[in-house]
């Protein structure tokens, strides 16, 4: 179950707004995971309530965010563990 705080709804798929000087993001939401490509089958990401797990290493093999930890979802907005705001939108025709 999608919490409800983070203005996500079951079955949409979302993308993150990807800014420079920010870890790009590129693949999407959907029903509470994160996935990079459309198949579905490994998901690098999910919602604990509204923190976002980002389970991806950086080539020497640590995690991308501290206890892999990116940040919070509150309202279609990732706010980054460094405090950074990215706005989160729907993807069109799903």
């Amino acid at each position: 179950m999608i919490d409800e705080s983070t203005g996500m709804t079951p079955g949409v798929r979302y993308e993150v707004e990807n800014r420079e000087r920010v870890e790009p993001f590129a693949g999407f939401f959907l029903d509470g995971k994160y996935y990079l490509t459309p198949a579905l089958q490994t998901a690098i990401g999910w919602l604990e309530g509204n923190r976002f797990i980002y389970d991806e290493l950086d080539p020497e093999g640590e995690p991308v965010f501290k206890d892999r930890v990116a940040g919070t979802i509150k309202d279609l907005k990732l706010t980054l563990s460094d405090g950074m705001t990215l706005e989160i939108h729907p993807v069109s025709g799903t």
